[in-house]
Protein backbone atom coordinates (compact mmCIF):
# COMPACT_ATOMS: atom_id res chain seq x y z
CA UNK A 1 0.00 0.00 0.00
CA UNK A 2 0.85 3.21 -0.72
CA UNK A 3 2.23 5.83 1.55
CA UNK A 4 2.05 8.39 -0.77
CA UNK A 5 -0.69 11.02 0.83
CA UNK A 6 1.19 10.86 4.23
CA UNK A 7 4.37 12.07 2.87
CA UNK A 8 2.43 14.62 1.23
CA UNK A 9 1.01 15.92 4.05
CA UNK A 10 4.09 15.77 6.46
CA UNK A 11 6.19 18.11 3.34
CA UNK A 12 3.40 20.60 3.33
CA UNK A 13 2.98 20.78 7.01
CA UNK A 14 6.78 21.65 7.70
CA UNK A 15 8.02 24.82 9.13
CA UNK A 16 9.88 27.04 6.18
CA UNK A 17 13.00 26.95 8.36
CA UNK A 18 13.19 23.79 10.65
CA UNK A 19 16.36 22.13 12.84
CA UNK A 20 17.34 18.98 11.28
CA UNK A 21 21.05 16.69 11.23
CA UNK A 22 22.10 13.75 10.29
CA UNK A 23 23.92 13.20 14.13
CA UNK A 24 22.40 15.42 16.87
CA UNK A 25 26.38 16.43 18.21
CA UNK A 26 27.93 17.37 14.60
CA UNK A 27 25.54 19.33 11.96
CA UNK A 28 22.67 19.84 14.28
CA UNK A 29 21.60 23.17 12.53
CA UNK A 30 18.51 25.51 11.78
CA UNK A 31 18.33 25.72 7.67
CA UNK A 32 15.62 26.13 5.20
CA UNK A 33 13.54 23.46 4.40
CA UNK A 34 14.47 22.25 0.89
CA UNK A 35 17.51 21.46 2.71
CA UNK A 36 16.33 20.10 6.17
CA UNK A 37 14.33 16.80 4.30
CA UNK A 38 17.68 15.91 3.46
CA UNK A 39 19.16 15.04 6.63
CA UNK A 40 17.92 12.01 8.62
CA UNK A 41 16.25 14.06 11.91
CA UNK A 42 14.11 17.13 11.32
CA UNK A 43 12.54 19.40 13.54
CA UNK A 44 8.78 19.00 12.61
CA UNK A 45 7.31 22.55 14.56
CA UNK A 46 8.02 25.94 15.12
CA UNK A 47 8.94 27.04 18.43
CA UNK A 48 5.87 28.64 19.16
CA UNK A 49 2.92 26.25 17.82
CA UNK A 50 2.69 22.43 17.43
CA UNK A 51 1.20 21.30 14.65
CA UNK A 52 2.22 17.85 14.83
CA UNK A 53 1.81 15.89 18.04
CA UNK A 54 5.17 13.09 18.31
CA UNK A 55 6.05 10.11 20.53
CA UNK A 56 9.01 7.92 20.58
CA UNK A 57 8.30 4.25 20.83
CA UNK A 58 11.73 2.67 22.20
CA UNK A 59 10.42 -0.68 21.59
CA UNK A 60 9.77 -2.76 18.50
CA UNK A 61 6.08 -1.96 17.16
CA UNK A 62 4.09 -1.96 14.15
CA UNK A 63 1.43 -0.09 13.08
CA UNK A 64 -1.14 -3.39 14.31
CA UNK A 65 -0.09 -2.89 18.05
CA UNK A 66 -0.45 0.49 18.45
CA UNK A 67 -4.46 -0.60 16.82
CA UNK A 68 -4.76 -3.43 18.78
CA UNK A 69 -3.12 -3.49 21.41
CA UNK A 70 -2.37 0.08 22.23
CA UNK A 71 -6.01 0.80 21.01
CA UNK A 72 -5.08 4.46 20.29
CA UNK A 73 -5.88 6.67 17.16
CA UNK A 74 -4.17 5.69 14.41
CA UNK A 75 -1.16 8.00 13.73
CA UNK A 76 -1.01 10.35 10.55
CA UNK A 77 2.71 8.72 10.22
CA UNK A 78 4.42 5.81 11.20
CA UNK A 79 8.34 6.31 10.79
CA UNK A 80 10.39 3.19 11.64
CA UNK A 81 13.56 2.26 11.87
CA UNK A 82 14.18 -0.57 9.77
CA UNK A 83 16.97 -2.03 11.82
CA UNK A 84 15.31 -2.24 15.23
CA UNK A 85 11.61 -1.44 14.95
CA UNK A 86 11.59 1.44 17.07
CA UNK A 87 9.70 3.92 16.19
CA UNK A 88 8.13 7.55 15.80
CA UNK A 89 4.47 8.46 15.73
CA UNK A 90 3.18 11.44 14.48
CA UNK A 91 -0.26 12.98 14.74
CA UNK A 92 -1.41 15.76 12.73
CA UNK A 93 -3.46 18.45 14.01
CA UNK A 94 -6.15 20.59 11.88
CA UNK A 95 -5.67 23.00 14.15
CA UNK A 96 -2.10 23.78 15.51
CA UNK A 97 -1.39 24.83 19.19
CA UNK A 98 -0.33 27.91 19.66
CA UNK A 99 1.80 29.26 22.51
CA UNK A 100 1.85 33.59 22.92
CA UNK A 101 0.76 35.43 25.89
CA UNK A 102 -2.43 35.82 23.49
CA UNK A 103 -3.36 31.99 23.74
CA UNK A 104 -5.88 30.27 25.93
CA UNK A 105 -4.12 29.36 28.95
CA UNK A 106 -7.05 26.44 29.42
CA UNK A 107 -6.68 25.38 25.78
CA UNK A 108 -2.93 25.08 26.40
CA UNK A 109 -3.70 23.28 29.70
CA UNK A 110 -6.05 21.07 28.04
CA UNK A 111 -3.22 20.41 24.81
CA UNK A 112 -0.74 19.19 27.15
CA UNK A 113 -2.87 16.87 28.77
CA UNK A 114 -4.01 15.35 25.91
CA UNK A 115 -0.49 14.83 24.84
CA UNK A 116 0.32 13.51 27.83
CA UNK A 117 -2.68 10.96 27.91
CA UNK A 118 -1.43 10.04 24.34
CA UNK A 119 2.12 9.80 25.57
CA UNK A 120 0.90 6.94 28.30
CA UNK A 121 -1.19 5.07 26.22
CA UNK A 122 1.29 4.70 23.22
CA UNK A 123 3.09 3.59 26.54
CA UNK A 124 5.64 6.43 24.95
CA UNK A 125 8.93 7.14 25.87
CA UNK A 126 8.22 10.10 28.50
CA UNK A 127 11.88 11.40 28.56
CA UNK A 128 11.97 12.17 24.79
CA UNK A 129 12.26 15.95 24.35
CA UNK A 130 10.00 16.45 21.37
CA UNK A 131 12.34 18.90 19.55
CA UNK A 132 13.99 16.35 16.88
CA UNK A 133 11.98 13.66 14.71
CA UNK A 134 13.02 10.72 12.50
CA UNK A 135 12.77 12.31 8.69
CA UNK A 136 9.54 10.92 7.10
CA UNK A 137 11.07 11.84 3.50
CA UNK A 138 14.48 10.39 4.44
CA UNK A 139 15.66 7.07 2.66
CA UNK A 140 16.68 6.03 5.92
CA UNK A 141 13.46 5.28 7.55
CA UNK A 142 10.68 3.01 6.35
CA UNK A 143 7.22 4.88 6.23
CA UNK A 144 4.80 1.55 7.54
CA UNK A 145 1.40 2.47 5.97
CA UNK A 146 -1.35 4.33 8.14
CA UNK A 147 -4.17 6.17 7.51
CA UNK A 148 -3.46 9.82 6.07
CA UNK A 149 -5.59 11.94 9.12
CA UNK A 150 -5.36 14.77 10.50
CA UNK A 151 -7.35 15.51 13.70
CA UNK A 152 -8.59 17.78 16.20
CA UNK A 153 -7.29 17.80 19.88
CA UNK A 154 -10.96 17.17 21.02
CA UNK A 155 -11.15 13.79 18.87
CA UNK A 156 -7.78 12.70 20.33
CA UNK A 157 -9.42 13.28 23.89
CA UNK A 158 -11.76 10.88 23.56
CA UNK A 159 -8.94 7.83 23.29
CA UNK A 160 -7.11 9.27 26.08
CA UNK A 161 -7.45 10.04 30.43
CA UNK A 162 -8.65 13.17 30.19
CA UNK A 163 -8.28 13.38 34.46
CA UNK A 164 -5.34 14.94 33.48
CA UNK A 165 -7.02 17.89 32.56
CA UNK A 166 -8.05 18.25 35.97
CA UNK A 167 -4.65 18.23 37.32
CA UNK A 168 -2.67 20.90 38.87
CA UNK A 169 0.00 22.21 36.66
CA UNK A 170 2.25 21.05 39.32
CA UNK A 171 0.83 17.19 39.30
CA UNK A 172 1.10 16.64 35.58
CA UNK A 173 3.52 14.63 34.03
CA UNK A 174 6.14 16.74 32.48
CA UNK A 175 6.05 15.61 28.78
CA UNK A 176 5.98 17.13 25.64
CA UNK A 177 3.64 20.41 25.46
CA UNK A 178 2.99 20.39 29.24
CA UNK A 179 7.02 21.21 28.87
CA UNK A 180 6.44 24.27 27.91
CA UNK A 181 3.33 24.81 29.10
CA UNK A 182 5.28 24.98 32.47
CA UNK A 183 7.55 26.67 31.46
CA UNK A 184 5.29 29.44 29.71
CA UNK A 185 3.40 30.12 32.98
CA UNK A 186 5.61 30.04 35.19
CA UNK A 187 7.67 32.86 33.53
CA UNK A 188 4.29 34.69 33.05
CA UNK A 189 3.43 34.77 36.18
CA UNK A 190 6.35 36.42 37.31
CA UNK A 191 6.79 38.43 35.01
CA UNK A 192 3.82 39.91 36.37
CA UNK A 193 4.96 40.71 39.32
CA UNK A 194 8.78 41.36 38.66
CA UNK A 195 7.79 44.02 35.98
CA UNK A 196 6.99 46.47 38.61
CA UNK A 197 9.59 46.16 40.61
CA UNK A 198 10.95 49.49 38.57
CA UNK A 199 9.40 49.06 34.73
CA UNK A 200 13.12 48.98 33.02
CA UNK A 201 13.84 49.57 29.73
CA UNK A 202 12.67 46.89 27.35
CA UNK A 203 16.60 45.38 26.34
CA UNK A 204 17.23 45.07 30.10
CA UNK A 205 13.80 43.68 30.71
CA UNK A 206 13.91 40.87 28.23
CA UNK A 207 17.74 40.09 29.58
CA UNK A 208 15.77 39.37 32.37
CA UNK A 209 13.12 37.40 31.34
CA UNK A 210 15.25 35.49 29.61
CA UNK A 211 17.95 34.86 32.14
CA UNK A 212 14.74 33.50 34.05
CA UNK A 213 13.98 31.35 31.34
CA UNK A 214 16.86 29.81 31.13
CA UNK A 215 16.48 29.15 35.05
CA UNK A 216 13.16 27.85 34.44
CA UNK A 217 14.40 25.29 31.70
CA UNK A 218 17.75 24.25 33.72
CA UNK A 219 15.96 23.32 36.78
CA UNK A 220 13.95 20.39 34.64
CA UNK A 221 17.57 19.46 33.52
CA UNK A 222 18.12 19.35 37.12
CA UNK A 223 14.98 16.80 37.67
CA UNK A 224 15.88 14.61 35.29
CA UNK A 225 13.44 16.57 32.72
CA UNK A 226 14.78 16.53 29.29
CA UNK A 227 15.00 20.43 28.91
CA UNK A 228 13.34 22.65 25.92
CA UNK A 229 15.73 24.13 23.42
CA UNK A 230 17.59 27.37 24.02
CA UNK A 231 15.17 28.50 20.96
CA UNK A 232 12.19 27.80 22.53
CA UNK A 233 13.18 29.25 25.49
CA UNK A 234 14.53 32.43 23.83
CA UNK A 235 10.68 32.57 22.04
CA UNK A 236 8.83 31.64 25.15
CA UNK A 237 11.19 34.97 27.05
CA UNK A 238 10.64 37.14 24.03
CA UNK A 239 7.04 36.92 24.03
CA UNK A 240 6.17 37.13 27.91
CA UNK A 241 8.34 39.95 27.29
CA UNK A 242 7.23 42.10 24.74
CA UNK A 243 3.50 41.73 26.18
CA UNK A 244 4.46 42.32 29.60
CA UNK A 245 6.51 45.27 28.99
CA UNK A 246 3.49 47.12 26.37
CA UNK A 247 1.01 45.73 28.89
CA UNK A 248 2.44 46.73 31.99
CA UNK A 249 4.82 49.19 31.54
CA UNK A 250 4.21 52.79 33.50
CA UNK A 251 2.42 54.35 30.39
CA UNK A 252 1.59 51.00 28.91
CA UNK A 253 -0.53 49.76 32.32
CA UNK A 254 -2.38 52.90 32.39
CA UNK A 255 -3.84 52.61 28.81
CA UNK A 256 -4.40 48.72 29.07
CA UNK A 257 -6.39 49.52 32.03
CA UNK A 258 -8.53 51.72 30.41
CA UNK A 259 -8.82 49.36 27.18
CA UNK A 260 -9.72 46.63 29.72
CA UNK A 261 -12.32 48.50 31.53
CA UNK A 262 -14.33 49.69 28.24
CA UNK A 263 -14.29 45.48 26.92
CA UNK A 264 -17.65 44.70 26.61
CA UNK A 265 -19.68 47.72 27.95
CA UNK A 266 -18.29 46.82 31.22
CA UNK A 267 -16.32 50.80 31.63
CA UNK A 268 -16.84 52.20 34.88
CA UNK A 269 -13.81 54.29 35.68
CA UNK A 270 -10.24 54.15 36.47
CA UNK A 271 -11.17 51.43 40.12
CA UNK A 272 -13.12 49.37 38.16
CA UNK A 273 -10.47 48.82 34.95
CA UNK A 274 -8.00 48.48 38.35
CA UNK A 275 -10.00 45.89 39.41
CA UNK A 276 -10.07 43.98 36.16
CA UNK A 277 -6.43 44.05 35.76
CA UNK A 278 -5.93 43.26 39.61
CA UNK A 279 -8.18 39.97 39.05
CA UNK A 280 -5.72 39.05 36.14
CA UNK A 281 -2.91 39.18 38.16
CA UNK A 282 -3.90 37.47 41.06
CA UNK A 283 -5.90 34.74 38.26
CA UNK A 284 -2.26 34.38 37.01
CA UNK A 285 -0.84 33.85 40.84
CA UNK A 286 -3.55 30.88 41.08
CA UNK A 287 -5.87 32.56 43.40
CA UNK A 288 -9.38 30.85 43.09
CA UNK A 289 -12.25 33.17 41.12
CA UNK A 290 -14.36 32.96 44.56
CA UNK A 291 -11.53 33.88 46.99
CA UNK A 292 -10.81 36.88 44.13
CA UNK A 293 -14.10 38.01 43.50
CA UNK A 294 -14.45 38.24 47.54
CA UNK A 295 -11.30 40.29 47.61
CA UNK A 296 -12.12 42.99 44.90
CA UNK A 297 -15.87 42.86 45.92
CA UNK A 298 -17.10 41.71 42.36
CA UNK A 299 -19.06 38.87 41.55
CA UNK A 300 -17.67 35.64 40.09
CA UNK A 301 -19.35 35.80 36.94
CA UNK A 302 -17.96 39.09 36.39
CA UNK A 303 -14.89 37.54 36.34
CA UNK A 304 -15.90 34.48 34.27
CA UNK A 305 -16.75 37.57 31.43
CA UNK A 306 -13.81 39.22 31.98
CA UNK A 307 -11.63 35.87 31.16
CA UNK A 308 -13.96 35.02 28.15
CA UNK A 309 -12.81 38.66 26.87
CA UNK A 310 -16.06 40.68 27.40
Amino acid sequence: MTTARQLQLFHENLPAKTRCCDDFDVDNKVRDLEFAITKRYIQPNNFNSRQWLVYDIDRPVCPDSIRNDNLAPEPTLFVSNPTNRHAHLFYLLKTPVHQNTESSQRALRFAAAVDCGLAMKLDADMTYGGLLAKNALHEHWEVLHTVPVAYELDELAESVDTTLFQLSASKMPEYGLHRNYTVFETLRKWSYKAIRQGYPDFEQWHKATYTRALALNFSMHKRGIEPLDTKEIAHIAKSVAKWTHSKLSKNGFSEWQSAQGKKGGLAKGKSYAEKRVQAELFSGAGMMRKDIAKLLGISVKTITNWKKGK
